[in-house]
C-alpha cells in the first residue's frame, strides 16, 4: 500500500518537481505563492527552503516559513506553505497556510488532507490558530478549510478568511 504523507524535498526529487512544475506550467495555472520554476536546480530549492525555515534570507516581508509537498507513491501532488507566524501583509491577504494541488490531482481529496497533516505540524511550530484565506467563490477551498473545522471569521472583498485550531 502506497503512503501519502507530507515530504521536505530531497535530491531524489528532482524529476517529480519537474513534472509537478510542468504541469502547472503546461495548464497555465498559477502556483500561487511559491517561487519555484523550472530552472533552478534542486539544490538550490532545497537549500532556499531550508533558510526560509530558520528564518534566513527571506525576501522583504516575508517571515520565517516551512514548505512541504504532499507525495503519493513517488508523485508530487501538491505543495503547502505555513507561514511561522504572521505579519499586517499575511493578516490582509496570506494567512499562515497557502496550498496548491496539481490540476490532474484535484477533486481526490488532496487538499484535505494536506491541510490536515499541515495542522499538525502547526502545532510543533507553537501556531495556536492557524488564518486561512481564501477567494469567496473557490468553493473547492472553502471546502477543504471547513471539513478541517474551519471556522469563518469574516467575508469581505470576495475573500473569506477562516481559523483553525491545529489537532
Amino acid at each position: 500500500m502506497v503512503k501519502c504523507q507530507l515530504i521536505s524535498l530531497s535530491a531524489c526529487h528532482e524529476e517529480a518537481l519537474k513534472v509537478f512544475l510542468k504541469e502547472f506550467e503546461e495548464s497555465r495555472d498559477e502556483l500561487h505563492g511559491y517561487f519555484f520554476d523550472q530552472s533552478m536546480r534542486i539544490e538550490q530549492v532545497i537549500s532556499t527552503l531550508e533558510a526560509w525555515e530558520r528564518g534566513d534570507d527571506l525576501p522583504d516581508g516575508w517571515v520565517p516559513n516551512s514548505t512541504w509537498f504532499w507525495e503519493n507513491g513517488g508523485v508530487l501532488q501538491g505543495v503547502i506553505n505555513v507561514r511561522h507566524c504572521l505579519n499586517p501583509e499575511l493578516e490582509k491577504s496570506g494567512g499562515h497556510i497557502g496550498y496548491s494541488v496539481a490540476p490532474s490531482q484535484r477533486q481526490q481529496g488532496v487538499a484535505t488532507s494536506m491541510l490536515r497533516s499541515a495542522l499538525i505540524k502547526c502545532k510543533d511550530l507553537e501556531i495556536p490558530r492557524a488564518m486561512v484565506i481564501c477567494d469567496s467563490d473557490n468553493i473547492g477551498s472553502v471546502k477543504v478549510i471547513e471539513a478541517n473545522n474551519g471556522v469563518l471569521e469574516r467575508e469581505e472583498n470576495g475573500r473569506h478568511w477562516y481559523w483553525i485550531e491545529p489537532c
